[in-house]
């Protein structure tokens, strides 16, 4: 592989990367991403666990749908989102490494058993 080509994987990995932390620059997605790490929901189960109006909800779970993040499958006059097949063992790790994961949706508490978690800096 010639340097060229090199730099042209790595320009799109960062691209890429860059795609993603972009999605997730909204609280609100990030909270959605937590849930939908924890299992498949449905957009009435999602409402309830993240809050916040349905349109509202719909634009972030359009936005996460179109940047790749979340899958969707209708069931009757449900929809259903999760985290898309190979991405959420990653994310999970990510929000787990920065505290979101494990924290009560409605009270921020630690759910976890390892005690609370903190908001790290990077």
């Amino acid at each position: 592989m010639n340097s060229g080509n090199h730099d042209e994987l790595r320009d799109r990995v960062f691209d890429s990367a860059s795609a993603l932390f972009a999605v997730l620059a909204a609280p609100c997605r990030v909270r959605i991403v937590g849930e939908l790490c924890q299992g498949e929901r449905n957009v009435g189960e999602l409402l309830a666990l993240v809050g916040g109006s349905q349109p509202n909800l719909s634009h972030h779970l359009r936005a996460l749908f179109e940047a790749g993040v979340v899958t969707r499958r209708r069931a009757g006059a449900k929809v259903y989102y999760r985290v898309v097949p190979g991405r959420s063992q990653a994310l999970r790790e990510m929000l787990q490494g920065v505290g979101v994961l494990g924290q009560a949706a409605a009270g921020g508490t630690a759910e976890a058993s390892d005690g609370p978690h903190e908001a790290k800096e990077w």
